[in-house]
């Protein structure tokens, strides 16, 4: 490669930071663009470094390095985007054999930071799922090759590292397309009858007014990403202790084969049944995966930055147990409130639930008086995750605060089995209405516009 970024932004990124590339010859100057604008070159006299400022405001970005000669000749370029999610995995599909009269192969390929094979992959081919049994060559149905046909495979390699790969082909592609594509999750409007592709035509558009082409409306699965204030699982705790108390009686011992560290302020009779465990679950397709606000430090190799990681939960799908159990119940790694930093992990808990274009939303469970150390201020954060399509839900186990309201806007009380059952039902409707939509191209989150003869609104 003729240029490369030698400063990766592999975390949230604002404010002004030196963005150095390296070069080969016979590059004699790097231009960097940020958001389609030039902020300034880098030659050798500069040692090939400049500030580029993010602005104070958290947003998606685009960081391109474009290399010239010393004639001005482009020679290459290459980009990478901020404050996105950079997956640990990567996956391609490529279409074999849709002309007509044959049935078609998926060839599927992929590479891991793991170097694993991944332990699960699901393929959706226009939203119906398919059989897999070879991961590398997944047979597809008889089609029509006049129809456009829209493929998305999901592979799973652990707990915290996946891919996605997705390809239209047929109609007007023929065999299969290389165009990349942008996903934009959607709810549809009031009164809107079911979305068909068909009707999609001239919904969408870029910043400069121009037409974006849907490939491809989808439901498949969704995911909920939980922040939990680490003050927050004792009560949990309690509130399940007093639903168990009103139906059965206090448990006169833990759930066979469950085995936890005792919580502060625990009493005797723990809340272990299967009542709890089965009351308040998610719907079918829909996964809650928890992120803890305490951020673990990776020291970098080499001349590479240290990083922060917030440590995050296995997906846990309906059949684990209903959100009460599944929040009261998980094992929560060890941490000092001090170092909680809730808003940053609600920014990189949004970030994460955008990783495999599913449907999604984020949920803050807080205490009347949480502790939080973190950089970044609620507003920011909360604009953050309206220009990246994830709904923000901001549940208390206690009383909502008017300084609370002010920092987070819609927040609601979940100190009670009632509430907290009527805020399951409430996320699992935001889940439930969201579509996605693909269009044509490679787009920041906030350049594809909804227009008004669409009968959707963006996810928020």
């Amino acid at each position: 490669m003729i240029v490369a970024f030698a400063s990766l932004f592999l975390g949230l990124t604002l404010g002004a930071h030196p963005v150095s590339v390296v070069v080969a010859d016979p590059v004699e100057v790097v231009e960097l663009v940020l958001d389609g604008r030039t902020v300034g070159t880098v030659t050798a006299e500069s040692s090939w470094t400049m500030p580029v400022d993010f602005s104070a405001i958290l947003a998606p970005h685009e960081l391109e390095a474009v290399a010239y000669d010393g004639e001005g000749k482009e020679l290459g370029r290459v980009s990478q985007r901020i404050n996105l999610p950079r997956p640990a995995a990567e996956a391609d599909v490529v279409i074999e054999g849709a002309q007509e009269g044959r049935r078609a192969v998926a060839r599927v390929t992929w590479e891991s930071v793991e170097g694993s094979e991944p332990t699960t992959v699901e393929a959706r081919l226009d939203g119906r799922r398919l059989e897999v049994t070879d991961p590398r060559r997944i047979a597809l149905p008889a089609l029509d090759p006049d129809q456009l046909h829209f493929l998305q495979v999901d592979l799973e390699f652990s707990d915290t590292v996946a891919a996605v790969a997705e390809v239209t082909f047929g109609g007007v592609y023929g065999n299969s397309t290389e165009t990349e594509l942008t996903a934009l999750p959607v709810v549809p409007v009031e009164g809107a009858p079911r979305l068909k592709l068909a009707d999609l035509d001239g919904w969408f558009a870029n910043v400069e007014g121009e037409h974006l082409q849907a490939v491809a409306i989808e439901e498949g699965p969704a995911e909920a990403v939980f922040v939990l204030d680490g003050a927050a699982q004792p009560v949990l705790w309690d509130i399940a202790r007093r639903l168990e108390l009103q139906r059965s009686g206090p448990l006169r011992g833990p759930l066979k084969g469950y085995s936890a560290p005792p919580r502060p302020g625990a009493q005797v009779g723990r809340p272990a049944t299967q009542l709890i465990r089965g009351i308040m679950k998610l719907r079918k397709d829909q996964f809650l995966r928890l992120l803890w606000p305490a951020p673990q430090r990776v020291e970098g190799e080499e001349d590479r930055p240290a990083v922060e990681l917030f440590p995050r939960s296995e997906e846990h799908p309906p059949e684990h147990g209903g959100v009460l159990w599944l929040l009261s119940e998980a094992h929560q790694p060890p941490f000092a409130l001090s170092d909680q930093r809730l808003v940053d992990a609600v920014a990189v808990a949004g970030m994460t639930a955008t990783l495999r274009s599913r449907r999604r939303a984020v949920v803050l469970v807080l205490t009347e008086r949480p502790t939080d150390s973190s950089r970044f201020s609620p507003s920011n954060v909360r604009r953050y995750l309206e220009q990246i399509g994830v709904p923000l839900k901001v549940w208390v186990v206690g009383k909502v605060s008017e300084p609370m309201r002010q920092a987070w806007g819609d927040v609601r009380s979940v100190d009670a089995i009632n509430r907290f059952g009527e805020a399951v039902t409430d996320l699992t409707r935001t889940l439930a209405q969201q579509r996605i939509v693909w269009v044509e191209g490679r787009h920041l989150p906030q350049e594809v516009v909804v227009t008004g003869r669409a009968q959707v609104r963006r996810a928020r």
